[in-house]
């Protein structure tokens, strides 16, 4: 089945987000009492659901686990948050409906919040949002994932996504829909180089990924850069190399000058275009799923110069210069350790901190009502610089970016030239309607 073979070149989606520091909810001087599932006296229980165990691909999102455990110990060593230790509890999704919505149920009852979590079949969240608090009263549970690609979670009300689809959410039943496409990139592009055209390859394993890219594909198309051929073309996470010989000989027939893949898939592409010896496409450009070492050990020398766009700090380079980053990466055990799922969890656990510190300020009791009444607040969440400000509340996707290639072998950053900044021009983000549904 097409679907269950999920964009396994995809999974680096696109990160993003939050603001809080590593002990800022550390513990309380009065005793905490248990204020709701999960909670006791000196433990707080997190739920992180994932595709771990699967058929696809053995191991799939164990950095993602690996790094919320991770970041358990760091808060745990600075006292813990809300006065409690923090337990992790993993529940395996294994890339299976069922096996998802069991999780859910089982977090339902036994912990305080899903967060940093990364199920990709996530289609139902009957359950999470019908969860009842420690009273009896069904307000839900709070979800905080590292990663949501089906529109029932981003948009389901008790989850707060790091890279929301903005004004979709409220729109999806509209023709057309509406929604806020990143065009930070293309900018970048257009003002660098003249006279782009050239292909997008979508990645259509499930339709919420390929028809989460295709406003961003659109609004490239708006500011300038010309359709070669169909312009748009669908690949598949198992296709192999050859696949991409429809696509390439579009790029060639038209002497493309801009190629861009929205997975690793760009791989492939690459490799095919050095076979067929293409030599036109000035900008090779990918989003944030080409930015993995992975990705470079696997093109070599035939993915030189592709050029990424990420909404976070340029991990493997700039993590050094990150205090909260630097941590993170020590306790998980070295950046080779890092991805940008990992990367993504720890952010929805650094939005989670920032809550309940929230939510605990001036001796607030902390409980799954107390906790979503502080996550409608967090409107500029920049996870103590590792990205950008941006509005989670508002589930608008980040409007601030960072440039990347391989060069040499090696992933550096381009612009802004200077380590730890982003461009943040309000122009990164525009409003777009198209009927998608």
């Amino acid at each position: 089945m097409r679907s269950s073979r999920v964009l396994i070149a995809l999974v680096a989606a696109l990160v993003a987000v939050t603001g809080a520091t590593l002990t800022a909810a550390g513990a309380q001087s009065a005793k905490p009492k248990a204020g709701d599932v999960g909670i006791t006296s000196s433990e707080l229980r997190l739920a992180v659901i994932a595709d771990v165990d699967t058929p696809v691909q053995p191991g799939l999102f164990q950095a993602s686990v690996d790094a919320m455990r991770a970041w358990a110990k760091v808060v745990n060593q600075g006292g813990g948050i809300a006065g409690r230790k923090v337990v992790i509890d993993f529940i395996d999704s294994k890339l299976n409906p069922s096996e998802t919505r069991n999780a859910i149920i089982t977090a339902c009852a036994d912990d305080f919040a899903m967060v940093g979590g990364e199920a990709l079949f996530l289609s139902n969240v009957e359950d999470m949002v019908s969860c009842p608090d420690a009273t009896g009263k069904a307000i839900g549970i709070p979800d905080l994932p590292g990663l949501a690609l089906d529109p029932a979670q981003q948009c389901s009300p008790v989850s707060y996504v790091i890279i929301g689809r903005g004004p979709y959410c409220a729109t999806a039943n509209d023709h057309p829909q509406t929604y806020v496409a990143p065009q930070g990139d293309a900018r970048y592009y257009l003002k660098k180089y003249k006279d782009l055209h050239g292909i997008w390859t979508l990645p259509a394993d499930l339709k919420s990924t390929r028809n989460a890219l295709i406003p961003q594909y659109q609004a490239a198309v708006d500011l300038g850069i010309e359709k070669d051929g169909q312009g748009f073309y669908d690949v598949f996470s198992r296709d192999p190399q050859s696949a991409m010989t429809p696509v390439v000989q579009a790029i060639k027939q038209s002497n493309s000058t801009f190629a861009y893949s929205g997975s690793n898939k760009m791989v492939d592409l690459r490799k095919e275009a050095t076979l067929q010896g293409v030599t036109s496409v000035e900008v090779w450009g990918c989003t944030q799923a080409c930015y993995s070492q992975q990705f470079v050990d696997q093109g070599g020398s035939d993915v030189e110069g592709t050029q990424s766009v990420i909404t976070t700090l340029p991990f493997y380079t700039e993590y050094k210069l990150n205090p909260t980053l630097k941590k993170l990466v020590a306790a998980v055990g070295g950046i080779d350790k890092v991805d940008s799922n990992a990367v993504a969890s720890w952010l929805s656990a650094l939005l989670f901190e920032d809550a309940v510190t929230k939510a605990t300020a001036n001796g607030g009791t902390l409980n799954r009502q107390s906790l979503f009444d502080a996550l409608a607040q967090e409107h500029a969440f920049d996870a103590d610089g590792i990205m950008g400000p941006a509005d989670v509340a508002n589930r608008m996707p980040p409007g601030c970016i960072v440039m990347t290639q391989v060069k040499n072998g090696k992933l550096v950053r381009t612009y802004p030239a200077k380590a730890g900044t982003f461009d943040c021009n309000k122009k990164n983000l525009v409003e777009i309607k198209l009927d998608l549904n």
